[in-house]
């Protein structure tokens, strides 16, 4: 056959598993979305799937296995992510403290005002884009999750293109929630307090997703 559709229900749970566990596409379109409202956040989600398309590419081709497999690939690939997810802690730490700047000298902040401090000069597009495919984590997760799924398919390229697809679109309907709600709760989660918090947990959750991701690459090398 050349497509084994029986595999889907097994998919399907373990694609939700890992789809609704937080990582750091969610936390950098939730800030995307918070700092410049619903078009940021869909411009992050478009770069982040711009990116996953990139590697599901590579997956069907056999690009992706040549390159996890080439000697020293994946430890430089370890460093550029972390390096990429280091960066992005920095941008995060800067503004937090310029935020806590403002707020001490008792000068007003605004949505509107912050966005001209914390916006980088890469957009979110390009950011979500960069942030999938500079980590090989990502990579390592499709060359190891989605065989696993092949059943008794005669085409591996097609039954790897269907999964792909499905992972997508699922991963896609809950991103867009977020952006909805993120969105919708904008007023809210964008004072001067929240606002602060949560630039430096993101600053956090990256600065811990880079320092694991380098660890892990010097470990194997």
């Amino acid at each position: 056959m050349i497509l084994d559709l029986s595999v889907l229900p097994a998919f399907l749970v373990s694609a939700l598993v890992i789809i609704l566990s937080p990582g750091a596409d969610t936390f950098l379109m939730l800030r995307s979305t918070l700092r410049g409202g619903k078009k940021d956040g869909f411009l992050t989600m478009l770069g982040i799937y711009a990116g996953i398309t990139t590697l599901s590419l590579l997956l069907i081709s056999g690009v992706g296995l040549v390159v996890a497999k080439a000697p020293g690939a994946l430890f430089w690939l370890k460093i550029l992510g972390a390096l990429y997810l280091l960066f992005l802690a920095v941008q995060s730490l800067r503004a937090g403290v310029n935020l806590v700047k403002r707020n001490s000298a008792g000068e007003s902040i605004t949505v509107d005002q912050d966005q001209s401090v914390t916006r980088t000069k890469a957009g979110p597009f390009v950011l979500g884009f960069l942030t999938n495919v500079t980590n090989p984590k990502v990579l390592i997760f499709f060359l190891a999750f989605f065989p696993q799924f092949l059943g008794d398919s005669s085409h591996a390229a097609v039954q790897l293109a269907m999964l792909c697809l499905i992972f997508v679109v699922v991963s896609a309907v809950w991103l867009v929630t977020l952006v909805f709600a993120a969105s919708a709760m904008r007023k809210v989660m964008t004072t001067t307090g929240f606002t602060i918090a949560m630039e430096f947990v993101v600053a956090t959750v990256f600065a811990v997703l880079a320092i694991t991701l380098l660890f892990s690459g010097l470990s194997v090398h």
